[in-house]
């Protein structure tokens, strides 16, 4: 049920490990008042724009998290990063083709710190269009991407040691890279105590777990998550469920956790795919 993962060899970990705990002596020795505006002046636009990673990061809520960037834009119609998210989370093709340019277009006004994310964020954008116009992305784009992806946020977190969502970003294109182990390690090697005890942090070490089959550290991490879902329509939880269960071979229970979350918010790409895959394989075994 699991898709095989080929990690680097060896060495490469070893190295590529003891860059990570470097990074994380150094970030932790950064002070706390040490925080980065996101590309805006305004605090209601900030506000928005930390909302919209919460509630798809820690609650898995799409489509809160889309009301939130967009309520950003509202506040701060001029607001770089808040415009890259909403262009990242629509599914309106023409929209996402007119913000890109809008994007390019002011580029060169952001900030160094603001262009760190912003150089990641338009290339998946890029791809986000390629995919729904048909174009496959080619080995050289796929590659810069990865390169400008984890280059960029490795700096970004370095910086900025104590930003939630970034850091939590750089971890999921560290497992997509690099695969689950790596993704594992740099997360315990990189999270704060209190970022251990965020949503995000909780459900994506439970995910690598489950993907690197340690199905009790997956559940004894599931029923920690389910402490902190304290609304009815937080779907972060249930995912992590239908994850153990397909890991479990038991489609049944992990489809009735997919529906309930597409019940809760059609637009949660995730357990849209999930309910495709599973509905797919319940057919084939009939």
């Amino acid at each position: 049920m699991k898709s095989k993962i080929i990690s680097p060899p060896g060495s490469i970990v070893c190295v590529f490990l003891f860059a990570i705990l470097l990074c994380s002596v150094s970030c932790e020795s950064h002070n706390e008042s040490n925080t980065f505006d996101y590309g805006t002046k305004n605090d209601s636009a900030r506000y928005y724009y930390l909302k919209g990673f919460r509630e798809i990061l820690d609650n898995g809520r799409w489509t809160e998290a889309e009301n939130s960037y967009r309520k950003a834009l509202d506040f701060d119609p001029n607001y770089i990063l808040g415009k890259s998210l909403v262009a990242r989370i629509t599914k309106d093709l023409r929209e996402r083709e007119v913000l890109l340019q809008e994007l390019k277009a002011v580029k060169d006004s952001a900030t160094n710190n603001e262009s760190l994310l912003l150089d990641v964020y338009l290339l998946s954008i890029e791809a986000y269009n390629n995919r729904d116009r048909g174009i496959k992305s080619t080995t050289q784009f796929i590659t810069n991407r990865k390169q400008v992806a984890e280059s960029n946020f490795r700096k970004f977190i370095h910086k900025y040691p104590n930003n939630d969502y970034v850091k939590a970003e750089y971890i999921e294109w560290l497992h997509f890279i690099h695969g689950p182990k790596i993704a594992l390690d740099s997360l315990k090697h990189l999270a704060t105590e209190r970022q251990m005890n965020l949503g995000f942090y909780i459900s994506y070490a439970a995910s690598l777990e489950v993907e690197l089959d340690n199905l009790d550290e997956a559940t004894a991490l599931s029923k920690k998550l389910n402490k902190l879902m304290k609304d009815d329509t937080y779907t972060a939880y249930m995912k992590l469920m239908a994850e153990i269960y397909i890991a479990q071979d038991s489609l049944y229970k992990a489809k009735k956790y997919v529906d309930r979350i597409v019940k809760i918010d059609p637009n949660h790409i995730i357990a849209l795919g999930m309910q495709s895959n599973i509905k797919e394989q319940l057919k084939n075994r009939n």
